[in-house]
């Protein structure tokens, strides 16, 4: 492995929240998101949520705004106290963004 980063766009860390919403639109859970890309984040859990195969989501960056995202999980890893997702985005609409 050379260790060169095969992502397909730069991530940043983020210590902000995710809300994940169920089929009616309810907040189903809520988590920590790690880091974040124009194509996809991760974020942690305390309890492992059952996530459809695609769900939406709502970013709260707390300096910068509010983004919501249609997104399908990728990977899951389990650590001892919390469950990490990554996720790609299929939608991603800035909503109440600062500039």
């Amino acid at each position: 492995m050379n260790g060169r980063d095969k992502r397909r766009a730069p991530r940043s860390r983020h210590n902000s929240v995710i809300e994940i919403f169920d089929v009616e639109g309810k907040v189903a859970a809520s988590g920590r998101l790690i880091d974040f890309s124009k194509v996809g984040a991760s974020f942690s859990v305390g309890d492992p949520v059952a996530m459809p195969e695609v769900f939406r989501a709502r970013l709260r960056f707390l300096d910068e705004g509010v983004i919501e995202v249609e997104a399908r999980v990728v990977w899951i890893k389990k650590d001892k106290n919390i469950t990490r997702y990554g996720i790609k985005f299929d939608s991603l609409t800035r909503v109440n963004f600062r500039t």
